[in-house]
């Protein structure tokens, strides 16, 4: 697994950070789908999109306490096969 980075997050954001697996699959084996899991759980959870260049866009939604760290787990899966996840941290912050 590959921690991709941390992010400061209020508890009214909602942002989207994107995950870039080009690095790790050839430009031809192209994203097809993905499986995100959040721990601990978020209010609403994160969702995702898969976007050009091997790219997928985590959506954070708004929630969350103070203090707390949610680690979002990404693993994208090609049309070749391959598959490699990711983790974002999310520190919710109130500030």
């Amino acid at each position: 697994m590959s921690i991709v980075g941390t992010v400061k997050h209020q508890p009214n954001d909602v942002q989207d950070y994107d995950i870039d697996y080009s690095e790790w699959f050839p430009v031809d084996d192209v994203i097809t789908e993905a499986v995100i899991g959040c721990t601990p759980p978020m209010v609403m959870l994160p969702s995702y999109a898969i976007g050009p260049a091997n790219v997928v866009k985590v959506w954070v939604y708004a929630g969350g306490v103070d203090g707390i760290t949610h680690k979002i787990t990404v693993r994208a899966i090609t049309s070749d096969g391959r598959e490699k996840e990711a983790e974002l941290r999310v520190k919710i912050k109130e500030v």
